[in-house]
C-alpha cells in the first residue's frame, strides 16, 4: 500500500520528483484528481481497481487539503483518513501540494496511514550555493562555487529563476566548460557588469544626467518586463555598493589593499575599478544608499512602486 505525499514551495525539485514517480509506470495507468474538485468516491474507486496495461497503478491527487474547507471540514478530513488507509496493494496513491504546510493535518493522517511524507522546500540563503551547483550538475555543468554565491546574489532564493539561469548558463558554458563567475555577470538578468560599473561611476559622481541615460538604456535594451529589470538593477546595485561598503570598511581598519582583494574574493579585472570607486564614496553615502535600495525594492515587490519611474527617482536620489 505505497502512499507517498510531496510538499513544499521548491516547485522544481517537486516537479522532479512527480515526473520521476510517473515514469515508472505506463500512461494509461496514471490517474489525476485535483482536490478543489474532488469526487471522493472516484478517488476510492481509483484506489482500489488494478492498471489497465500493467496491475501497478498510479493515483496522484493535487491539492487533496483544498476538499477539506468549509462547514463539513471535520467529516472531510475523516473521510480523507478512510481513503488513505484503502489502498489497493498494487495501487500507489500520491498526494502533491506546492502550498501545504509541515503542521497540516494531512500530513499526520499520511504518516498515521503509513505513507511517506517527503518536503521540498526552497533552500535556505546559506545553503543556495550548495543547492546550486547540485543543480548545476543535473544540467550536466559545474558550477564553481564563486559563480554560485554571485547567482544566488543576484537572483535571489527561488527556484523557479534559479533552475531558468542555470540552464541558461549551462547551454552557454558547455560540456566542457565550468560556468565560472564571469559567465554570471554577462548572462545572468538584464544588466552586465561593466555596465554596471558605469551607473555607479555616474552616480558616484553625482552626473545625474549620465547615469538616468544609462538607466534608459538598460531598460530599452532589456527583453524582460519592467520589474524583473528594475529588480536585477537593484540586485546588482546592492552588490556593487556592497563591495565598496566593505572595502571602505577594510581601509579604515588598516588592512592593505592585497588583503583586501584575497578577503572579498575580487576579481583582479576588476578590483582597480572598485577601489577608484569606492574612494569617490564615503561610507555614510554607502549605508544610506543601501536603505534606499532596500526601500525600493519593498516597494516593487509589494506593488507599491511603479518600476520606471521608481528607478528614475532611485537614481536621482543615489547620485545625491
Amino acid at each position: 500500500m505505497p502512499l507517498l505525499l510531496y510538499h513544499g514551495d521548491n516547485t522544481i525539485e517537486l516537479e522532479d520528483a512527480l515526473r520521476a514517480a510517473r515514469k515508472r509506470f505506463q500512461p494509461a495507468d496514471v490517474l489525476t484528481f485535483d482536490g478543489t474538485d474532488l469526487s471522493l468516491p472516484a478517488l476510492a474507486e481509483a484506489c482500489l481497481t488494478a492498471g489497465l496495461f500493467d496491475p501497478e497503478r498510479l493515483v496522484v491527487v493535487h491539492d487533496l487539503q483544498k476538499y477539506a474547507k468549509g462547514a463539513r471540514k471535520d467529516a472531510a478530513e475523516q473521510d480523507i483518513g478512510a481513503a488513505l488507509s484503502q489502498l489497493a496493494p498494487t495501487t500507489t496513491l500520491l498526494l502533491v501540494s506546492h502550498e501545504l504546510l509541515g503542521d497540516h493535518p494531512l500530513v499526520q493522517q499520511t504518516r498515521s496511514a503509513g505513507g511517506q511524507v517527503e518536503q521540498f522546500a526552497t533552500p535556505r540563503k546559506g545553503d543556495l550555493a550548495h543547492w546550486i551547483v547540485t543543480r548545476g550538475a543535473r544540467h550536466g555543468v559545474t558550477v564553481e562555487w564563486g559563480a554560485a554565491e554571485l547567482l544566488a546574489e543576484l537572483v535571489g532564493s527561488d527556484p523557479v529563476l534559479l533552475d531558468s539561469e542555470l540552464e541558461k548558463l549551462a547551454t552557454y558554458a558547455g560540456e566542457a566548460e565550468p560556468v565560472t563567475p564571469a559567465m554570471v555577470d554577462l548572462l545572468v538578468g538584464a544588466v552586465p557588469q561593466d555596465s554596471i560599473f558605469a551607473l555607479v561611476d555616474a552616480v558616484a559622481g553625482g552626473d545625474r544626467a549620465t547615469a538616468l541615460r544609462l538607466l534608459h538604456r538598460q531598460l530599452e535594451a532589456a527583453s524582460s518586463g519592467a520589474i524583473d529589470v528594475a529588480l536585477y538593477l537593484v540586485r546588482m546595485l546592492a552588490r556593487q555598493l556592497r563591495i565598496l561598503l566593505r572595502i571602505r570598511i577594510a581601509q579604515t581598519a588598516g588592512r592593505p589593499r592585497g588583503h583586501i582583494v584575497a578577503d572579498l574574493k575580487l576579481n583582479r579585472y576588476f578590483a582597480d575599478r572598485y577601489f577608484a570607486q569606492a574612494r569617490r564614496l564615503p561610507q555614510e553615502r554607502l549605508v544610506a544608499a543601501f536603505e534606499r535600495l532596500a526601500s525600493f525594492e519593498h516597494a516593487l515587490k509589494s506593488g507599491r512602486a511603479d518600476a520606471s519611474t521608481g528607478l528614475d527617482l532611485l537614481v536621482t536620489e543615489l547620485c545625491g
